[in-house]
């Protein structure tokens, strides 16, 4: 279990910074891809979707306790929580935490919950049930609590956040039922071609503040900005865990991973979009580095809390 999570943390990681690197110092480069960002956001969310099986999902819905206590918790509750909290403390990251709060659990928390004991299943009923549920929490919450702070019309988050989660589902639910072998093989290629769109979706993003953001490296104030994600991302593992103190471990665990490894990739294009500003775009793209880290964190976690090998 370990080297799985080791190698799984190690791809994103280096994808990551890698792609980084690229935009910062190639900007124009990289910049090249700015106008396909929602075109690979779709891709990886339809090579993802290929990969769940709509039945089992419908089955775990018999579960409904469980549906409406984690959606709500990880959708609402926990945002609303995170944005009140830094706006007291650390008010200038208020609202890029509260972006990476509101996303939704990654679509990579299934496999995450699988390797390191956590109740699959529920990752994967969470996976997909807080992703088709966003394009409608998101746009609400950013407008009702962070309205002030910024002028974003509802309607059009609303009409991009669909375009990248609704559509590639809708169109590969479609081929899974009328091409099942093509959707088979196209399955196979997909961790390579995922990760390879991660990459160009940071590159292009960065790229666009690459001035800014490689001044701000210098800044003390970024140190300050990783630190406080790292504390965010235990903060999520601790919250995840008590929050629904009334379920078995196992579960308790798994809800922690559905909300510490949130979809940074998806918030990531909802700045680019929405919130185009270093001091907003450099912490979110910087998530990346405790989202990846605390993975083998997670291991270690696991073997504590649910004696798993």
């Amino acid at each position: 279990m370990a080297q799985a999570v080791k190698r799984l943390g190690q791809s994103y990681l280096l994808v990551a910074l890698a792609a980084l690197l690229f935009g910062l110092l190639t900007p124009k480069l990289a910049s090249l891809f700015l106008p396909y960002t929602t075109i690979f956001l779709g891709v990886i969310f339809f090579l993802t979707a290929l990969k769940i099986n709509l039945k089992e999902i419908i089955l775990y819905l018999r579960d409904w306790r469980m549906v409406v206590e984690t959606n709500f918790l990880m959708l609402i509750v926990i945002p609303v929580m995170v944005y009140y909290l830094l706006r007291f403390f650390v008010s200038e990251l208020a609202l890029p935490f509260f972006i990476l709060a509101a996303m939704p659990t990654a679509m990579a928390a299934p496999l995450i919950a699988e390797l390191m004991g956590g109740r699959q299943s529920l990752a994967l009923l969470a996976t997909a049930t807080t992703s088709l549920l966003a394009p409608l929490t998101v746009p609400f919450l950013i407008k009702f609590f962070a309205g002030a702070q910024v002028q974003v019309s509802f309607i059009d988050m609303f009409l991009s956040l669909t375009k990248v989660i609704f559509i590639p589902f809708i169109l590969a639910e479609i081929l899974k039922y009328t091409w099942p072998r093509a959707s088979m093989h196209i399955t196979k290629i997909s961790p390579l071609l995922s990760v390879t769109l991660l990459g160009l979706i940071i590159a292009a993003v960065s790229s666009r503040q690459a001035e800014a953001i490689l001044k701000s490296f210098s800044d003390p104030h970024t140190l300050t900005v990783l630190v406080s994600l790292f504390i965010l991302f235990a903060f999520f593992h601790w919250l995840g865990y008590t929050a629904i103190f009334w379920r078995s471990s196992k579960d308790r665990f798994t809800i922690s991973i559905c909300l510490t490894y949130m979809n940074f990739l998806l918030a990531i294009y909802l700045v680019d979009n929405f919130f185009p500003e270093p001091a907003i775009t450099l912490p979110i793209i910087l998530s990346v580095v405790p989202w990846t880290i605390f993975l083998p964190v997670s291991g270690l976690i696991a073997k504590k809390w649910l004696k798993v090998s």
